[in-house]
């Protein structure tokens, strides 16, 4: 999902937003009714969906809908809008925005890497069997492409010289072309990598995934994850809707469980919510990496990755780290 960050307009509505939020030091004990919560296109968005059809927030935030953002375009236009308020996200987005003076807060991690290397080349074992190979990645420049890049550059390569890489602009869209014997070798998301193993399968074609990058990554770090996606909200609502906070500390845990405990049932509202085929969704459950981490637990670790981000494109965390009341425990 493209993250690229219009710094005009981003910076025009951290305005809007400022002007917008609570009085300092007033918390406002009503339910909060009518929120829309936005969730990333993404397999670990589950847990969110989960959370919200359980019933949980239902006390604290009545009426409170899902919607499915397809472009960090459609997610800026309602976190300035002052529409979107909680949202399932890239982590580095919203430290992008908080880097920026936006009032917004990471609350939690919902996924922790999904990103493998799937190949029909049967020579392609490890990350070193890439050189000298044609490798497809997608969005260029964004997260996806930044920490294969980076583990890249652990591993003692250089994508641009020590490979041939080249872009297409969706993972779904690099899924067809693995599948459809277009291309070779492909870095896939979750579901996409599952998809495309699926679809190449009744082909004929035989494709599997050579290797996890989360796995490559934590050979290098302190742990075998990579804190891509996480929970955001908007710093209003600390203080406006203390007991929607107080749900959402008390129901994410539950809500991961109960996610992983009943993969069907989570294919099922992955189906309704989040547009993926239930089966290919099931597959896919584990590859996901779910977890629910407190930012504040996972601080050094996620300033640790979003470092790691900063010396590869320091634009895509507009030149520095979100400040420290950036991560909220859960």
């Amino acid at each position: 999902m493209p993250s690229r960050l219009d710094r005009r307009a981003f910076l025009l509505g951290s305005g809007a937003l400022a002007l917008g939020g609570p009085v300092a030091g007033v918390a406002r004990a009503a339910p909060m009714p009518g929120l829309e919560i936005l969730g990333a296109p993404n397999g670990s968005t589950i847990v969110l969906v989960d959370l919200i059809e359980s019933g949980a927030l239902a006390a604290a935030a009545p009426g409170a809908t899902f919607r499915l953002w397809r472009t960090t375009d459609d997610l800026r236009a309602g976190i300035v809008s002052g529409r979107t308020k909680l949202f399932s996200t890239p982590t580095h987005v919203p430290a992008n925005l908080a880097a920026r003076g936006m009032p917004l807060k990471l609350l939690c991690l919902l996924g922790m890497g999904h990103l493998s290397v799937v190949t029909a080349d049967e020579t392609i074992r490890s990350f070193a069997d890439l050189a000298g190979k044609p490798v497809l990645g997608f969005f260029r420049n964004d997260m996806p492409d930044l920490i294969f890049r980076a583990i890249a550059k652990m591993e003692g390569m250089n994508p641009d010289t020590d490979m041939t890489l080249t872009y297409v602009q969706t993972p779904m869209e690099g899924a067809q072309l693995l599948a459809a014997g277009r291309a070779s070798t492909a870095i896939l998301s979750e579901p996409p990598a599952t998809a495309a193993i699926v679809m190449a399968g009744t082909q004929g074609r035989i494709l599997r995934r050579a290797f996890d990058l989360t796995e490559v990554w934590g050979r290098h770090k302190a742990q075998p994850r990579i804190p891509m996606v996480g929970l955001a909200l908007h710093a209003g609502l600390l203080d406006e809707a203390p007991e929607l906070i107080a749900a959402l500390r008390a129901g994410l845990g539950p809500a991961k469980d109960r996610v992983l405990a009943d993969p069907a049932a989570a294919a099922r509202r992955a189906e309704r919510s989040l547009e993926m085929r239930p089966m290919v969704f099931e597959k896919a459950l584990p590859k996901f990496k779910i977890d629910v981490v407190s930012a504040r637990a996972a601080k050094d670790e996620l300033i640790d990755f979003y470092t790691t981000l900063l010396e590869l494109d320091p634009a895509a965390l507009s030149g520095r780290l979100p400040p420290d009341d950036f991560y909220l425990d859960l």
